[in-house]
């Protein structure tokens, strides 16, 4: 009873120093970040690709996982996003409909391949079918943003930013955490998802699915939002129990993809003055992605996001919170 009941009480203390660290230091605090629709485009590319991964890997042993999955990445192109107000595919089909018609076409293709029993015998197939979708999510990019606008470090900042967030909510919920208790978690709140009026070409909006740290709340209210939490230890345990394993698998998959957008989109056009910042910004990433993979604590995971990767992306391209 005695080791219990230390474990509970460290547990409350790790948790309280959080709380004290995240409101003694104005810098520290969970982020919304004021972005155009290209981050948030490619950002949705990579959450269909981590979707479309998932897939392949769950197709043979675990075909209702691998449904649930092919069924999210479809959903996330066809319906409507309530920050530009329209679907994905609309858009894509005004400069391109073939691309969005071959889209639509395999990503129905591929969720009728796991629908049938023959799917468990017939990975090779499958696996064709993600990397024909993942062609097709890449042309998809090419014909909506142009080069330099793919090509541009703040936009690849503001991915990997975005991904973060993902991978934190996504975590939470893995953890069986309420998404009111994430939101409230340190005096957060939800912001809005609102377009504003277009300023550019870029068509700079708001709101992500990020946290934003709400003005006037006071620690006892972070408190009460920890509080309410099913179980403190969700929180602060080692080898955190996963509740929704389908949010889990999202989350490593999310983790996996924002590696890869460090390595192949962000780090070989991020100028050679951020030398420093990039490699501290993949050091992070790489952090993220393995207290994920070791279902680390979840104030863990918040800390690499909101106190660590998200403050050095900040600084490092002068990235604009919403």
């Amino acid at each position: 009873m005695q080791i219990t009941s230390s474990s509970s009480t460290l547990g409350l203390v790790t948790a309280l120093s959080f709380v004290l660290l995240l409101f003694s230091n104005p810098a520290v605090m969970a982020h919304t970040f004021s972005e155009n629709e290209n981050a948030l485009f490619l950002t949705l590319i990579s959450k269909t690709k981590a979707e479309t991964q998932l897939v392949a890997q769950d197709a043979i042993n675990n075909t209702q996982q691998a449904q649930i999955h092919a069924k999210a990445a479809l959903g996330l192109l066809i319906q409507q996003d309530p920050v530009v107000n329209t679907t994905w595919t609309s858009q894509i089909s005004e400069l391109n409909p073939r691309v969005t018609a071959d889209l639509i076409k395999s990503l129905n293709d591929l969720q009728n391949s796991v629908t049938t029993p023959a799917s468990k015998s017939n990975s090779s197939s499958i696996q064709q079918k993600v990397a024909n979708v993942n062609n097709l999510l890449d042309e998809a990019a090419t014909v909506r943003i142009s080069s330099n606008l793919l090509n541009n470090p703040k936009t690849q900042a503001l991915v990997l930013a975005n991904l973060a967030n993902e991978i934190y909510n996504n975590y939470g919920k893995a953890l069986g955490i309420s998404q009111s208790t994430i939101a409230s978690m340190g005096g957060m709140k939800t912001t809005g998802m609102n377009m504003n009026t277009a300023t550019n070409s870029s068509s700079t909006s708001k709101g992500m699915s990020g946290m934003n740290m709400g003005a006037g709340r006071s620690s006892s209210g972070a408190m009460s939002g920890m509080n309410s939490m099913s179980g403190q230890a969700a929180m602060n345990q080692n080898n955190s129990s996963i509740k929704n394993m389908t949010a889990y698998q999202s989350t490593q998959a999310l983790a996996s993809m924002a590696q890869q957008t460090f390595n192949k989109n962000f780090k070989p056009v991020a100028p050679s003055n951020t030398t420093s910042s990039t490699t501290t910004i993949g050091k992070y990433i790489d952090d993220l992605k393995n207290a994920v993979n070791n279902k680390s604590p979840f104030t863990g995971v918040m800390e690499i996001v909101h106190v660590k990767l998200h403050p050095t992306l900040i600084t490092a391209y002068n990235l604009k919170l919403g």
